[in-house]
């Protein structure tokens, strides 16, 4: 998968997370009820939804972990995520409700490790974006695209929409948003996508029993990346 500067992944062969392995992630197999199979979506279309479903994952995890922990997660009250008028029963919704509670395993475990990666960031407007893709190219740095890899790296996004509340950065959500939609464009998660059917293909899959060791290596691959990336800014 060759990044949108032409190097042979998403890290570059130059870049400073070269000399880490890629990391394991969870392995999706079909359902067995499935229907006829997909045909490809395309790339424009796909990347027309992104944006729709990473909100409706959001609005579904963000639900999920208010009822979990009500006295734990104290955010803001942000309309964009919560009042965009995508019926229920809309692809997008279907879709990015399926994506979060698939995800929730992820988040729900790791909700601590997310937090202290991305502190550890010292996000700011001008390094926001560099500092999330050279985070989540860890997940991709083989070129090899899956399921489990792209929730993981929606569960990032989510993590890191609700530090950026949490220190007060009400505005800088939408950004977020729009950081996962250009990351997924750009790195060509997008085309990879349409070749499986879209979107809509996510519904057809279901994650296998994936133990704590493969979830637990995901997030120190994250951890390590964010280390490799705070050293060499630094630099």
């Amino acid at each position: 998968m060759a990044s949108a500067g032409g190097s042979s992944g998403p890290g570059g062969e130059g870049g400073p997370y070269k000399r880490f392995p890629p990391p394991p992630s969870p392995k999706f197999v079909p359902r067995t009820d499935n229907e006829e199979p997909l045909t490809p979506d395309t790339e424009d279309h796909v990347q027309e939804q992104t944006e729709g479903i990473f909100k409706n994952f959001i609005y579904q995890r963000l639900q999920d972990d208010q009822m979990k922990n009500p006295g734990d997660l104290e955010t803001p009250f942000v309309p964009e995520l919560t009042n965009f008028h995508d019926a229920p029963l809309s692809a997008n919704a279907q879709i990015g409700r399926r994506l979060a509670l698939i995800g929730d395993d992820i988040n729900r475990k790791y909700e601590h490790e997310f937090r202290d990666m991305i502190q550890a960031l010292r996000i700011t407007p001008d390094t926001a974006y560099e500092a999330f893709a050279g985070v989540a190219r860890k997940l991709f740095v083989d070129g090899r695209i899956n399921w489990g890899r792209i929730i993981t790296l929606l569960c990032f996004g989510y993590r890191m929409a609700i530090e950026t509340l949490h220190r007060g950065f009400r505005s800088f959500v939408q950004k977020i948003v729009q950081f996962v939609v250009k990351f997924i464009a750009v790195e060509k998660i997008a085309k990879w996508i349409a070749e499986q059917g879209g979107w809509a293909a996510a519904l057809r899959y279901v994650p296998e029993t994936v133990g704590m060791p493969v979830f637990m290596g995901m997030v120190c691959i994250l951890v390590t990346a964010v280390a490799a990336w705070y050293y060499f800014k630094k630099k």
